[in-house]
């Protein structure tokens, strides 16, 4: 009994340490091109902060999250009706539990407020499961469009009350 309420007890305190870990990588890694805060560059790199979090919402949001850290993407983009134009590299060399990190802690310190109800963390199986795909720059790129498509007709349906 005092092994599992020791263990309770580590929990949250495990948690802060994986999304240390996450944090850690981002400065590190992530920072010089989307800002220590995530508010990207103008023009250049776009921000992650208060924006990428209402992805999450769909399935294929999720995943296209995992491919744009693990393969990169190239060619315009838009965020909050600016354009971008900026190279994403791939993050190959990174484990799937510190791309997991990376994720959650720019999700939940610098998106909180945009998640969804029941938000789930990202795991390092679902992180493996996704990079399985090998997508191109290319690929990541449509599958992009595709989610900002989707985000658009899910947002009006949304305030439309359905």
């Amino acid at each position: 009994m005092k092994r599992l309420l020791a263990a309770m007890l580590l929990l949250p305190a495990l948690a802060g340490i994986a999304r240390a870990n996450g944090g850690a990588i981002f400065r590190s890694h992530c920072a010089a091109c989307h800002r220590p805060d995530g508010h990207g560059v103008p023009s250049v790199y776009p921000p992650l902060a208060d924006s990428i979090g209402n992805y999450v919402r769909l399935a294929q949001g999720r995943e296209y999250l995992v491919h744009v850290v693990s393969f990169g993407m190239m060619g315009p983009i838009s965020s909050r009706g600016q354009t971008y134009s900026g190279f994403m590299q791939p993050w190959t060399q990174f484990s799937d539990d510190d791309l997991a990190q990376v994720l959650n802690h720019v999700l939940m310190d610098f998106n909180a407020k945009l998640l969804p109800k029941g938000f789930q963390p990202f795991t390092a199986d679902e992180v493996k499961r996704d990079r399985a795909a090998k997508l191109s720059l290319s690929e990541v790129r449509n599958q992009r469009d595709v989610l900002m498509k989707a985000l658009g007709g899910a947002a009006a349906l949304k305030a439309h009350g359905s």
